[in-house]
């Protein structure tokens, strides 16, 4: 007893450093906490390079990205002492939130029809977009996409081009899609000429068409309180600023004062097509991953190979691949065979397959591990082909751990959305599913009612399909131990 009492009493001793040494670092991570934070700007992807340049001498932290998703993560809480976005929809949000302390109407800017240079050259303005294949736009949560829209709408061409736009989440993105060759051509800002010098302009879309282009740039009331926010502030929005706006070609919109918001778009069709929509894509993909996972879940269960381990590794990837990854693989694989389903639905149906494969196999392949080889031997004896032996014994036998496979592959189908987003992108009507629908009412203005009743939709799906997976999997492992 004594010499346990010594032992634990040396163990405490031994811990002593390695306890002070923890204590050391979160004393640092306090001191390091004490100082004072960087300027937080969240801004609109069309002003990367310009306000980078405005700050690069500040202690400023810069965000970019869609102006509705920034706008939506501001309203939720996400820290910020100054918010640039490229439309001002936002703004009576961000007000009725509580966010605004000053707005200021700063820069204008021009929307242009852009393409790499081996383009049709067919396409030399709006009304000519008919002969292009697939032209990118930004989403209807996106400023770009909003006035773009309103461009084709003006005209009476949106209908008609419907099918060819490909909704991208920025227009960012917009660019990456024209010089990634996707897209014949794409509406972005005349500013986002100087990020891509390979793309060109083919013609300025009439401003008449459309509500002016204006950026509003907000102080937050949390940043009213930070001289060194208040002061980055009126550096952005003073002369010093504006010369650097000019410069990347923004236009001066010299007025100051708290921005009216445009009226945002309908969202009630965001809730029409989407929940039938997914479970289309999520059953015609089980339907493609059914015959190969039960092939290669039989081959891994009942066979020895060379190559098993790289097949199985191969099989599996998607399930640990973060699925934009998974997604923009697919997107390259589909671009390099020349296959015509990239931003259709029949591309939401490849990724969902492909993402739910793995958990289909995973199944299937233990399904069919604890079916007992006596039985098949036996069917095997009675004058049964390996086939036969499959269909007529296996197949009966692993039937419940087979569908609780589909069932759960079946689930992930349905949620699914990173890979759906790069390979499908969020075509209304076409690819837009649960996932994608509930992602871009987040960024619209008034869009939190139909996203909660999309959320409550998909919750009630995904739990039906997880208590049919474990009433199936209960079934697996009696019908095992029966045979047992």
């Amino acid at each position: 007893m004594e010499r346990h009492v010594k032992h634990r009493r040396n163990t405490s001793i031994a811990m002593t450093p390695i306890a002070r040494f923890w204590i050391f670092v979160w004393l640092m991570s306090m001191d390091l906490s004490a100082h004072a934070a960087p300027v937080r700007i969240l801004g609109a992807s069309s002003l990367t390079e310009s306000l980078t340049e405005i700050t690069q001498e500040q202690d400023a932290s810069l965000t970019f990205g869609g102006s509705g998703r920034i706008a939506a993560q501001v309203v939720s809480g996400a820290p910020a002492d100054i918010v640039a976005l490229a439309h001002p929809q936002w703004v009576d949000t961000l007000e009725a939130a509580g966010v605004v302390h000053e707005s200021v109407s700063l820069l204008g800017n021009q929307l242009v029809l852009a393409a790499r240079p081996g383009a049709p050259s067919t396409i030399q303005n709006l009304s000519t977009l008919s002969t292009a294949h697939r032209v990118a736009i930004g989403s209807a949560s996106t400023p770009a996409g909003l006035y773009a829209r309103e461009s084709l709408r003006a005209l009476g061409l949106e209908q008609e081009l419907e099918s060819k736009l490909v909704n991208t989440s920025s227009v960012r993105a917009v660019l990456a899609h024209i010089e990634a060759g996707t897209v014949d051509a794409g509406f972005i800002y005349r500013t986002d000429l100087y990020a891509a010098p390979s793309i060109e302009a083919r013609f300025i879309v009439d401003p008449g068409l459309h509500t002016p282009i204006v950026l509003p740039f907000i102080l937050t009331r949390t940043g009213s309180t930070k001289p060194e926010a208040v002061a980055l502030f009126e550096r952005i929005t003073g002369a010093e600023g504006l010369s650097v706006f000019k410069r990347y070609g923004f236009t001066a919109v010299p007025t100051r004062h708290k921005t009216r918001a445009a009226q945002a778009p309908s969202s009630t069709e965001w809730t029409n097509d989407p929940v039938v929509l997914s479970i289309w894509v999520a059953f015609s993909s089980l339907l493609v991953s059914l015959t190969p996972a039960l092939a290669i879940g039989w081959l891994m269960a009942r066979r020895e190979f060379r190559f098993k381990a790289a097949l199985s590794t191969l099989c599996l990837a998607p399930l640990v691949l973060p699925p934009v990854v998974t997604g923009w693989l697919l997107l390259q694989c589909v671009s390099a065979l020349s296959l015509p389903i990239a931003f259709t639905k029949w591309a939401a149906v490849l990724a969902a397959a492909v993402v739910g494969f793995p958990l289909l196999l995973i199944l299937t392949r233990q399904a069919i591990e604890s079916v007992d080889t006596r039985y098949i031997q036996l069917g095997e004896t009675l004058g049964l082909t390996p086939f036969q032996a499959f269909y007529r014994v296996t197949l009966p036998m692993a039937r419940p751990g087979i569908a609780a496979g589909c069932v759960l592959a079946f689930a992930r189908a349905l949620g699914e959305f990173g890979a759906t987003a790069m390979v499908a992108g969020d075509q209304p009507g076409e690819t837009r599913t649960l996932a994608l629908a509930v992602y871009g009412l987040t960024e619209q203005p008034g869009g939190a009612e139909p996203a909660a009743v999309l959320v409550g939709i998909s919750v009630l799906l995904t739990l039906a399909a997880l208590l049919a997976y474990e009433r199936l999997v209960w079934r697996q492992h009696r019908l095992t131990g029966e045979q047992r």
